[in-house]
């Protein structure tokens, strides 16, 4: 009987390729999760970055345009007029950190693709079990 025909390994062959296959699975999912993490981290320093000078820049110009506005009214007027754009800068603020906080709510999850994928892998397995 020639041994041509006979499986080289069997059992051992196919669990060394169900692993192999598990591990490129795996190193593909890790591998979208490592992007991921990289595209956090640079959206995170722009976002920061961005947001420092943003900060930097509205106080300076809020600073100038009160200065300039406290130094144009009547000296009897300047109490009244300090104090009202004091109300409106609390009045606008209140509602950039209500945008704010909207804007941070509304983004996506961080890592959704990864967990989209192993959902994915979950229903394959379920499914091809059944």
């Amino acid at each position: 009987m020639p041994q041509d025909n006979l499986p080289s390994n069997g059992v051992f062959d196919s669990l060394r390729k169900l692993c192999d296959t598990g591990l490129a699975v795996l190193h593909n999912r890790l591998e979208i999760f490592g992007v991921e993490v990289e595209l956090q981290k640079v959206r995170l320093l722009r976002v920061l970055f961005l947001g420092a000078v943003a900060v930097l820049l509205a106080n300076t110009a809020l600073f100038l345009v009160t200065a300039t506005i406290i130094l144009l009214v009547g000296e009897s007027a300047r109490v009244v007029v300090m104090a009202g754009l004091a109300v409106f800068y609390a009045i606008v603020s209140g509602g950039i950190f209500v945008l704010l906080r909207k804007e941070l709510k509304s983004a996506p999850l961080p890592f959704n693709d990864t967990v989209s994928e192993l959902k994915k892998d979950r229903e394959w397995i379920n499914n091809s079990q059944q």
